[in-house]
């Protein structure tokens, strides 16, 4: 399967974690190669060579999904741990 489907839950505001979710994924996007944009409001869009996705925060969850093309499918399993990791760190 050529997807990362990740739900992590959070005990912020919307706004912190909206906050803390843009830098987590300025992070992938410097180790990634990937641009990213925020509509301000709890959803947050990436793209780059072989990855796309996104991001959405509620109130109690970071929701992260992403699609990867088949070169980049070797990698999932770092990404996929990556990500966990990041938001573990972060929230």
């Amino acid at each position: 399967m050529n997807t990362i489907t990740i739900t992590h839950d959070h005990k912020y505001d919307k706004d912190s974690a909206c906050d803390k979710a843009e830098k987590m994924i300025e992070d992938l996007a410097n180790d990634y190669g990937l641009e990213i944009e925020s509509d301000g409001e709890g959803y947050i869009s990436f793209s780059g060579s072989g990855i796309n996705g996104s991001v959405t925060i509620d109130h109690d969850q970071i929701n992260f999904n992403a699609k990867l093309n088949f070169l980049m499918l070797t990698f999932k399993p770092v990404i996929s741990n990556t990500i966990e990791a990041k938001l573990k760190e972060k929230f």
